[in-house]
């Protein structure tokens, strides 16, 4: 995403199917990375405070409130999901951006006129 810019940035995209694509897949490819951080986050959380303070506290078994086993592949289910949304965004940038200039008309100064 650093390659193809912020999409506010930089010379305008073509309008079409590719650049509402692309605008969309931006987003999508974010949100999921945020939620992927998030469950990686939470489990290892959750996982040291109960592998770390256990021995500590003389507990047999961690209790009922520890995350379900599901959260660190949940994680790496959404890790998976944003590499291909990122890779997809990447394609319709690149798409949106292969169109001829908006105004390819005659834009040099005409010197006959003066």
């Amino acid at each position: 995403m650093i390659v193809t810019r912020c999409l506010c940035c930089g010379k305008a995209m073509r309008p079409s199917g590719s650049r509402s694509w692309a605008i969309c897949l931006f987003i999508t490819s974010w949100v999921m990375f945020i939620i992927a951080a998030e469950c990686l986050l939470t489990g290892s959380v959750r996982n040291a405070y109960h592998t770390k303070y256990r021995d500590l506290l003389k507990q047999s078994a961690p209790s009922c409130e520890t995350m379900r086993k599901g959260v660190f592949g949940v994680g790496a289910a959404f890790i998976v999901l944003t590499c291909i949304a990122s890779e997809i965004y990447y394609v319709s940038f690149s798409k949106a951006n292969d169109g001829p200039p908006p105004y390819a008309r005659d834009t040099s100064m005409r010197m006959e006129n003066l």
